[in-house]
């Protein structure tokens, strides 16, 4: 897993969440512990072209900002 980590309003997070469980396999989403904001996502390397090209198109509906990943993994 390739781990990728996003700042989003704590407002989108559970429509994110969604789109990322409908495309099956892509990534599991987990929220940073101590934050609101924070989604870390463990991205299949297999997905890694969809799942860049999903946050792209995000980008129209939400800002969607890329923050430095966690020293130690989520799970």
């Amino acid at each position: 897993m390739v781990l990728r980590s996003i700042r989003v309003e704590k407002r989108f997070i559970s429509y994110l969440k969604w789109l990322l469980e409908s495309h099956d396999g892509m990534a599991t989403p987990t929220t940073r512990a101590g934050t609101d904001d924070v989604l870390d996502l463990m991205v299949a390397p297999g997905m890694i072209g969809e799942f860049d090209e999903l946050l792209a198109a995000l980008a129209a509906e939400m800002a969607v900002e890329p923050v430095p990943v966690p020293l130690v993994p989520p799970l």
